[in-house]
């Protein structure tokens, strides 16, 4: 069914072309790229919100990591706490995606994490960070003062977002949508660290950021002529922003297929992520390497991902999306506990590429369900309960990061990883109606 807004001559073509002949799951890509174009400005647009992220998270930890001579407690949290102020703002940013344009809200957040990005820019650029000790206005609280800053955008834009990809294509066409807006993940996460790190291997840290801003910039750009077709709009002028809060809450708790596939989130955002805020402390402790291995650490991650995006959107699914969202998430724990232990650099390479297919696996599949199922007139208050998970990822990895920092990285991630793949196997078992989904 399709949401109210402007019609697609289009779509009877598309479904007819369906029923008689059910198009490949490649075609059925290539197909929402080419007629779209509202989607098409939102996908190149979240081509550069992941990139500025990645360089971002790679960059900060690095320079951190140099600021406090080697602390991995500081360096794990400076990261981590980017995800903190999803509980204060992201419920909110749910009920306004519900109530107000979800396109100006990405461009006001954006155009302020452009300006944000390039102050801090120009203090990293007049701190002298080669000296010893090094001289300058840059102290390593300053990194999380920034951070903070970005928790704070990062929790309102993302919820928006993903509620906006469904409302430039129409219902039929949203499986395809998801699929290739989760391809900007794995693949950014390549270019974001491979550049990220030449960059501080060659030039030091100064250019970085000024990237970073760039790329906010040109999403601001990007989203000018979009538009939102299949938005669906209920009228909520005389129900409080809490109340609006507390209807989604309820909706989350009496949908049980909703309920349990947010449940699966959390053992990722407890795993996946504190692994890669960790990475540079993992890579000089045990590789015994510096930020170009790192990066081509982080960037193997997003490597994994491209190949899972690759059989997805060419060759869908081949068990029901439920299943491969439990699989994916149990599977990447496998590989994290398998990377814990390894001292080579190649096999430790393959292994965080495992995670990476793991992962982009459990991602597409597990928001591709959330988003057919909810209706979008909730869809924005159900988006932000759905990344409220991420919240406790700054949790997660300052104890990682205090583990590590009083053991060591491997026996940190072992425990981790064993742990994680016990939780997920029982959610294998347990979760049948999120596991029987299509």
């Amino acid at each position: 069914m399709r949401g109210r807004g402007r019609t697609n001559s289009d779509d009877h073509v598309y479904t007819e072309n369906k029923s008689s002949s059910r198009p490949s799951a490649l075609q059925d890509s290539l197909y929402t790229i080419k007629t779209y174009k509202d989607f098409r400005y939102l996908w190149v647009g979240n081509f550069f919100t992941v990139g500025a992220q990645w360089l971002q998270v790679l960059t900060v930890g690095w320079l951190v990591l140099e600021l406090t001579e080697g602390n991995a407690l500081l360096t794990g949290s400076v990261v981590g706490i980017r995800t903190l102020p999803v509980f204060i703002t992201g419920p909110l940013a749910g009920v306004l995606a519900d109530r107000l344009d979800r396109r100006k809200i990405v461009m006001i957040t954006q155009g302020s994490m452009a300006c944000a990005a390039g102050l801090f820019a120009f203090l990293v650029i007049s701190t002298d960070l080669e000296s010893d000790p090094i001289r300058g206005p840059l102290e390593w609280w300053h990194a999380f003062i920034y951070m903070g800053i970005a928790g704070v955008a990062h929790s309102i834009i993302q919820p928006v977002r993903q509620a906006m990809v469904a409302n430039t294509v129409p219902r039929e066409a949203i499986t395809s949508a998801l699929a290739l807006t989760g391809m900007a993940h794995p693949s950014m996460r390549i270019a974001g660290p491979a550049i990220g790190g030449l960059l501080i291997a060659t030039l030091g840290f100064n250019w970085n950021f000024f990237l970073e801003a760039l790329a906010y910039f040109a999403i601001v750009l990007l989203m000018v002529p979009v538009k939102l077709p299949y938005r669906q709009t209920k009228q909520a002028e005389h129900t409080s922003p809490f109340k609006s809060m507390v209807e989604g809450v309820n909706y989350v708790l009496h949908e049980k297929r909703i309920l349990q596939l947010i449940v699966m989130s959390f053992i990722p955002n407890f795993v996946f992520q504190p692994l890669a805020f960790v990475l540079p402390v993992f890579t000089t402790e045990v590789l015994h390497r510096g930020p170009g291995s790192g990066g081509l650490l982080a960037a193997a991650i997003g490597m994994g991902g491209i190949i899972a995006a690759i059989i997805i959107a060419s060759m869908g699914y081949f068990v029901r999306k439920g299943l491969a969202t439990l699989l994916g998430m149990t599977g990447g724990c496998i590989f994290i506990l398998a990377f814990a232990n390894s001292t080579w650099f190649i096999a430790s390479l393959v292994l965080l590429a495992g995670m990476g297919f793991c992962q982009y696996v459990f991602r597409v599949g597990n928001s591709t369900l959330l988003q057919i199922i909810v209706p979008d007139d909730l869809r924005g208050r159900v988006m932000s309960i759905y990344f409220l998970d991420n919240g406790f990822t700054p949790l997660a990895t300052f104890l990682i990061s205090l583990l590590v920092h009083i053991w060591n990285p491997s026996g940190a991630f072992t425990v981790i990883g064993g742990v994680s793949v016990i939780l997920g196997l029982i959610q294998c078992i347990t979760f049948k109606q999120a596991r029987d989904l299509e």
